[in-house]
């Protein structure tokens, strides 16, 4: 797993320290304020939060001045933005030479949202993923596919991977706010939002949406065939934008959406396929090196192919040896789904099976689940069918199995 280079987290350390609302001032010691990113770094971020966290480090190290600019510029573009108001309030009152308090118009639960939004865009710089990583769970996105959504729930980060020069380049970075309720979602009403892998489903435009919504919507998979085998309820999961008074949301302000500023969500709709776009949530996506999946992929990959080898045998025995003791199907038990396979593979004169566009992923949330996504052509003396099947399979010390499968529609 990937972490912050040893000064992001000292610095980090610092800021968290203070419990104080001045928490992003300077410490107030003889020692120099530490510097978080050359100006530099910046320079690729969103233009807005580019300039909220300038106007945060400005005032890290004392220069209030270039800290004001920046609080003033963004202010013009984005008027709605309250966050950059308070902070321009605070730096003003710091010029003025008064003891200066973070949100010190604002009541006491909006003042805690903002320091929370500002906590989490500072921190989107302070542990940005390193050059060149992937996400440790995304094992192999199908070929037909150009972008995976990846959204890490602790960071409160909305990321978009997209192919490029034969490998996958991070192509958006944006602050995100989720469910009121924190994550894992488990019941309809729990106001959580859901840890898995979906898809999006459809897009919505802001002509069919209340103003909640903002400018546009993906509804999003849940419940998938994991949710409903792990008896979670609840549905209405969406990425979408922000009500149209104000520029973003503090980070837990959902009732289990993730929510997106308007502007940038109009950017990801750019890069969205609708039926075929993964969306990978998870508590922390866990940034690695390209190399560092390969194996797992491998294996992963090869128990997949060994398993519809085993099923073109028409050996049934050995193609139900890839099923877990504790397996069970869509709709059935797992005694039921052997009687089953064993009944109709008894009648067939030849078995064919081929997967196309498979995708792989290690399961968030889950300890050695493994979820593979394919198109499955299936052909036999009596029947032919075409689907898209998902398999859950679980890593053992001594190999791999299946603990559920199911049909998508």
């Amino acid at each position: 797993m990937s972490s912050p280079s040893g000064r992001a987290q000292r610095t980090l350390c610092w800021l968290l320290a203070l419990g104080s609302l001045l928490w992003w001032l300077p410490v107030a010691t003889g020692d120099e304020p530490p510097v978080l990113f050359p100006a530099s770094e910046l320079q690729s971020a969103p233009s807005s939060e580019g300039r909220l966290v300038r106007s945060l480090l400005g005032v890290e190290s004392g220069r209030l001045d270039e800290a004001l600019r920046e609080a003033a510029e963004l202010i013009e573009d984005q008027p709605d933005f309250k966050l950059a108001h308070l902070i321009y309030g605070d730096v003003l009152t710091a010029l003025a030479g008064r003891p200066t308090r973070f949100a010190h118009a604002a009541p006491a639960g909006v003042a805690s949202g903002m320091r929370s939004e500002a906590r989490a865009r500072l921190r989107g710089y302070l542990e940005a993923p390193p050059v060149g990583a992937v996400p440790d769970q995304l094992l192999r996105l199908p070929a037909d596919v150009e972008q995976v959504i990846l959204i890490d729930l602790e960071a409160f980060r909305l990321y978009v991977l997209a192919h490029e020069d034969g490998g996958l380049s991070r192509v958006g970075d944006y602050y995100a706010s989720i469910g009121m309720g924190g994550t894992d979602k488990r019941r309809e009403g729990d106001e959580k939002t859901p840890v898995g892998v979906y898809t999006v489903t459809a897009y919505l435009p802001d002509e069919r949406l209340a103003d909640l919504y903002g400018i546009g919507a993906f509804p999003i998979s849940y419940p998938n065939n994991w949710d409903l085998f792990q008896g979670r309820t609840g549905s209405g999961i969406w990425i979408h934008g922000t009500e149209w008074s104000t520029y973003s949301r503090p980070p837990l302000s959902s009732r289990g959406c993730v929510t997106l500023a308007n502007e940038h969500f109009v950017d990801l709709r750019r890069r969205v396929e609708v039926g075929k776009t993964p969306v990978v949530v998870a508590r922390e996506i866990r940034w690695v090196m390209p190399g560092e999946v390969e194996e797992r992929r491998l294996e992963l990959l090869a128990a997949v192919e060994q398993w519809r080898q085993d099923w073109e045998s028409l050996d049934t025995d050995r193609y139900l040896r890839h099923y877990a003791e504790d397996f069970r199907s869509a709709d059935m038990e797992r005694e039921e789904f052997f009687a089953h396979k064993r009944r109709v593979n008894s009648q067939k004169r030849f078995i064919r099976v081929e997967l196309g566009e498979v995708g792989a992923y290690e399961y968030p949330g889950e300890d050695d689940l493994f979820m593979v996504e394919f198109r499955q052509v299936y052909d036999s003396s009596n029947y032919s069918s075409l689907d898209t099947k998902q398999q859950f399979w679980r890593r053992q010390a001594d190999g791999w199995e299946i603990v559920h499968e199911g049909n998508v529609d």
